[in-house]
């Protein structure tokens, strides 16, 4: 089904994608440099590369997929919500703190609040997280080129990785934050333009769509249960989700690093804000899953593609992007969402480097070498990455409970952290065992039979979005506690 055509429409977007990414490069003298753009670019590029990095092929692929499936509806919107809240409070509480001294990362303020140890527990928790939920996304694209190519999955996760190495390699940052500018508009012009080319093949169009969504309830919006093991509901996202959303734009170096790619905190600033725009990508996502829906009611798809999404439900984008769009349009698609997952990948990639340079060889390597071994840790972590997401080739979830899921044994307490770092925790020695005891009770209300050993498997105590207040929570209340308890022992001496 793919087309010489649509191979050169890809080659021709990935080769004039890296060579804008080449000519945007900008200087590459300094760390500062690759790692934070020198402090110059535009609030308008950063807000774009943040939007596009947080949409990813996972967006774009299993979003549709989430409509589309029996019982699927619109309650994934309802996360929106904590989307909004979480930006405000880090334009407004998080953001004015990275800009008071010449910060790197969010971890160099928890290194100065609370003592060197902090900080790397805290810088250790970003690299593991990092490589968890990122794995994720390159795995996601790495399905659709299976299906395309069928090439085994290893070969199409290879492709990724070394197109991702090779942009962050180039130019560091700058480059990043230029080749996600582009592919932001790519995905938003690719999304709208299947929307409206399945509309245009129903004999009613948007009405007919309604329509047969509003049979099959699919236009259920809000989700007003009270079980904390539904994840998609109204009250996880209002209460839940914020916790992991400040975790995600203010304690998380990919996202944070963009943010310290700008001139000053006020264009830091409206950048967080205007990514907020980037809650429209969802809506229209959903849009195309209840076409999609509409669509095949009157078009069943053919028994091969049928039993692929029958075997896994998030091919159904994929399989209507091959089996239904015009020659050359299916090619710059295809082009889009492998743009989406490289993207996803060299961001984290230049994030890991960074981190893994402060942590390891920023006191140890003389400046003119600096870059060189920035460059030597952005491939080894590239290869990291490659081998995550070859690792969840048997996973059975959808790709939006597991890029979530992953991301739930550290963002809990990494946002604890930097919770006491601005509180001021007197005795930082304790973040350590307090984020040993969140992460252990995550795993614990995750996966109750590492505790139960014996009889069946109930499943997760909590549903996911619910794991992030308990891995912030437990952990602030933990060193708090702890400190409370040495407090009442030292007067009880005194005395």
């Amino acid at each position: 089904m793919f087309t010489l055509i649509d191979w050169l429409v890809v080659g021709l977007y990935l080769a004039g994608t890296t060579f804008l990414g080449h000519r945007l490069r900008g200087p590459q003298s300094s760390t500062r440099d690759f790692f934070l753009g020198d402090r110059n670019v535009p609030w308008q590029a950063v807000t774009a590369s943040s939007i596009a990095t947080t949409i990813s092929a996972v967006t774009f692929i299993s979003v549709p997929a989430l409509v589309y499936a029996d019982a699927g509806n619109l309650v994934y919107l309802q996360f929106a919500i904590a989307g909004i809240i979480s930006r405000i409070i880090v334009a407004y509480w998080l953001v004015p703190i990275y800009y008071r001294e010449l910060y790197f990362s969010p971890y160099d303020y928890t290194t100065e609040r609370l003592g060197a140890w902090a900080g790397r527990l805290a810088s250790s928790l970003f690299l593991v997280g990092g490589v968890l939920g990122q794995g994720v996304r390159v795995y996601a694209t790495a399905l659709v080129l299976e299906l395309l190519t069928g090439w085994p999955l290893s070969q199409s996760i290879v492709l990724i990785g070394i197109f991702s190495i090779l942009w962050t390699w180039m130019g560091g940052i700058r480059t990043v934050i230029w080749t996600d500018v582009v592919q932001f508009f790519i995905l938003i012009a690719s999304a709208l333009f299947v929307l409206f080319f399945i509309l245009g093949q129903l004999d009613q169009g948007w009405s007919e769509m309604i329509k047969q969504a509003s049979s099959a309830g699919k236009l259920d919006l809000i989700d007003w249960s009270t079980d904390p093991r539904v994840a998609m509901t109204f009250w996880a996202a209002l209460i839940a989700m914020p916790f992991q959303n400040v975790a995600v734009y203010g304690t998380d170096q990919l996202f944070v690093q963009r943010l310290l790619c700008c001139k000053d905190e006020n264009a830091a600033r409206k950048a967080v804000l205007w990514s907020t725009v980037g809650e429209i990508v969802p809506m229209i996502m959903l849009a195309v899953g209840l076409a999609l829906y509409a669509f095949y009611q009157y078009q069943p798809l053919s028994a091969e593609l049928s039993a692929l999404v029958a075997e896994r439900g998030d091919r159904i984008f994929p399989a209507f992007i091959l089996s239904e769009l015009p020659v050359g349009v299916r090619g710059l698609m295809i082009a889009g969402l492998l743009s989406a997952a490289i993207s996803s990948l060299d961001s984290i990639l230049a994030a890991l480097a960074q981190i893994t340079y402060k942590l390891l060889f920023s006191t140890r390597v003389k400046a003119i070498s600096a870059v060189t071994v920035s460059r030597a840790i952005v491939l080894f972590w590239g290869l990291i990455l490659c081998l995550m997401a070859n690792g969840l080739a048997n996973t059975r979830l959808n790709l939006i409970d597991l890029a979530f899921t992953m991301t739930t044994y550290t963002y809990g307490s990494l946002l604890g952290v930097m919770i006491m770092s601005i509180l001021g925790m007197r005795r930082g020695y304790l973040i350590v065992p307090a984020v040993l005891a969140s992460i252990s009770l995550v795993i614990i209300v995750n996966h109750p039979t590492l505790l139960f050993l014996s009889g069946s498997d109930p499943g997760p105590l909590l549903a996911w979005p619910w794991l992030f207040p308990v891995g912030t929570l437990s952990c602030v209340l933990f060193a708090y506690g702890v400190d409370l308890m040495g407090c009442y022992k030292d007067k009880s001496r005194s005395i």
